[in-house]
């Protein structure tokens, strides 16, 4: 019987993480993925069921309102990603902390580095109400 990389490396998972928790006994530990060296393998691995796979600690939330209230006595973290030089038309709301977690230009030039650049100095203080 042949068996698959992904299904190899799944297993080889497994048995690591029983190990490991057999070690902890009941402490909580945060581990570093084995895969956090080697992004091929990381992606080979974990896009085995590629459209179905869920890790089991993501919770899908319904997105806000872009012009809702911050609830007093909260943090609002506001996350965008794969703006690909079109920030153009973004409406974004107040926030605290702002992530832009990738993809933030179509090919990797320098002038949309530097637009990129530019649009994030410009709306700096639209981003956070001031206290």
């Amino acid at each position: 019987m042949a068996f698959t990389l992904s299904e190899i490396m799944a297993a080889r998972r497994q048995q690591t993480q029983a190990q490991l928790q057999a070690q902890r006994g009941n402490r909580t530990a945060v581990e570093v993925d084995e895969y956090s060296t080697n992004p091929t393998q990381a992606f080979t691995f974990y896009n085995i069921n590629q459209g179905r796979f869920q890790p089991p600690q993501v919770h899908m939330v319904d997105p806000m309102p872009h012009d809702s209230p911050k609830p007093p006595g909260y943090t609002r973290f506001v996350c965008i990603s794969d703006t690909h030089s079109r920030t153009d038309s973004i409406q974004m709301p107040y926030g605290d902390v702002f992530i832009h977690a990738g993809d933030f230009t179509e090919l990797g030039l320098p002038s949309e580095v530097k637009k990129f650049n530019d649009w994030l100095v410009g709306r700096q203080t639209s981003w956070v109400k001031n206290r």
